[in-house]
């Protein structure tokens, strides 16, 4: 069991994480959607930080834990340490949730399938993200997701860079973020 988590503590300092590590406003950057954007947000140079996954691991474990899930998973690569991470602090709170990836291409060999780890029909799930911008492969996820029978309940990410073309994933999926860019930005709630 893990000491009790402060989640406004734990929150504020996430965000100082993700402004000093992860958040560059004022270059010039192409996006994997394709996108030009004046902004960048690397959320790996938080969740593959010792303190930083510890932190978005807890919050977002708190977030998923009343919804009774069984497995979180998303995106690799960007999912991939988040996944983990989650799964970890689920074992130590006492509510396991097993951890899955999904392949950006099926696998070349074995059986050819799209998700990483223990998934399948019945299962309830979260899929989770470091960023979202259009949401594609947050779409492409649950789509892998749904195909095995699992059910999504829940889609969550660190920052949503509040893109239009994300819209999609906002009002079509049960969305939230811990996070917008506006927040990092300093003008979130609070500010």
């Amino acid at each position: 069991m893990l000491e009790p988590l402060d989640k406004k503590a734990a929150e504020k300092r996430l965000l100082e994480l993700l402004k000093t590590r992860a958040f560059r406003d004022g270059i010039e950057v192409t996006l994997a959607s394709g996108k030009k954007s004046n902004f960048y947000i690397d959320g790996r140079k938080v969740t593959l930080h010792p303190e930083g996954i510890l932190l978005v691991s807890r919050l977002m474990e708190a977030r998923l834990r009343p919804l009774g899930l069984t497995a979180v998973g998303g995106p690799t690569m960007g999912a991939d340490p988040i996944a983990a991470g989650i799964s970890l602090v689920s074992q130590l709170e006492g509510a396991p949730l097993r951890a899955f990836l999904v392949r950006k291409e099926p696998k070349g060999h074995g059986v050819g399938s799209m998700i990483a780890g223990e998934l399948g029909e019945g299962d309830r799930v979260a899929v989770v993200e470091d960023t979202m911008t259009t949401g594609g492969s947050l779409l492409k996820a649950v789509r892998a997701v749904e195909e095995v029978g699992a059910k999504v309940e829940k889609v969550l990410v660190i920052v949503d860079r509040l893109d239009p073309d994300g819209d999609q994933v906002r009002k079509s999926l049960p969305f939230e973020s811990l996070f917008t860019v506006r927040d990092l930005r300093g003008e979130g709630p609070g500010a």
